[in-house]
């Protein structure tokens, strides 16, 4: 029976420091990278600069490693 490896790919810097971080902390960096990303977006929607869209894709960058993180730990 053959089994089927994963190809680990190497973690990013964000990925490598909340994996650093204990998963109460995180809770806290995920809030507020929630009213990051929203802020943004509001920001933007007032604006119409795309600056606010790319910082509001940072905060959703840093929502979904912060999850990922918290998931492999829960397992």
């Amino acid at each position: 029976m053959l089994k089927k490896h994963k190809e680990q790919r190497e973690k990013t810097k964000l990925e490598k420091r909340v994996a650093s971080l204990p998963s109460s902390e995180l809770v806290g960096w995920s809030e507020n990278a929630l009213y990051s990303v929203s802020r943004n977006l509001s920001t933007w929607q007032k604006s119409g600069d795309t600056f606010y869209l790319e910082e509001a894709n940072v905060g959703i960058e840093a929502l979904k490693a912060i999850v990922d993180t918290l998931r492999e730990r829960a397992q």
